[in-house]
């Protein structure tokens, strides 16, 4: 097989897996998330159901696929808020958690959290979890450094700083009994996040 028909074949085995999960992810929007079958999945998708499990052994991977996929949702509205021009660092940060609020807005949403909540799936949690620190903690702590250096924020290592209120966010989810508490939730959060950089209001007078 030459290089270049190798690079096609992979290019088209990760579109099809792709198809797969949006299917999947409209399917859910449709009927929800334990309502629908493996058959609901494909029938979408317009492929055969031996296709299906060319990329996932079960429904349960799929429904992990569509979760890993909202995660990086989130994760991309986090990034727009701690790169936004023009705004505060207080601002910038507290844009983290209001990104969390838009999980759990369609039922399916919720019941994707629910799933990804359960006991049994502690491992994929944590992975999810860990993978949003991992891609923020750098812009954070650039944040929470603009903050510091315009007086926004009392001096200290703003890497520590970053993973503190980082694991912080990832506790929204834990904190919040049901969808519905998130944004009070972030709105405490959020509180404590300023309390503890030691935020003051405008800057240096």
């Amino acid at each position: 097989m030459t290089p270049s028909a190798a690079g096609s074949r992979s290019v088209r085995h990760g579109n099809r897996r792709d198809e797969l999960v949006e299917a999947a992810a409209a399917v859910f929007a449709r009927n929800g998330v334990a309502a629908t079958t493996v058959d609901d999945v494909v029938r979408e998708a317009g492929v055969a159901k031996g296709t299906f499990y060319l990329y996932f052994t079960t429904k349960d991977e799929v429904v992990t696929a569509v979760a890993e996929r909202l995660v990086e949702v989130v994760g991309a509205a986090m990034e727009r808020s701690l790169a936004a021009v023009g705004r505060s660092a207080a601002d910038r940060l507290q844009g983290i958690a209001l990104a969390m609020t838009t999980v759990g807005e369609r039922p399916y949403e919720r019941e994707l959290i629910e799933m990804i909540h359960r006991p049994e799936n502690q491992a994929i949690h944590d992975r999810l979890g860990g993978r949003i620190v991992a891609a923020l903690r750098p812009a954070v702590a650039a944040v929470i450094a603009d903050g510091i250096r315009d007086g926004e924020f009392a001096p200290q290592d703003p890497d520590q700083a970053a993973a503190f209120i980082l694991a912080t966010m990832v506790a929204v989810e834990e904190l919040a009994a049901s969808p519905d508490d998130v944004p009070a939730v972030v709105e405490a959060v959020n509180a404590f996040m300023l309390r503890g950089l030691g935020h003051r209001a405008g800057g240096r007078r």
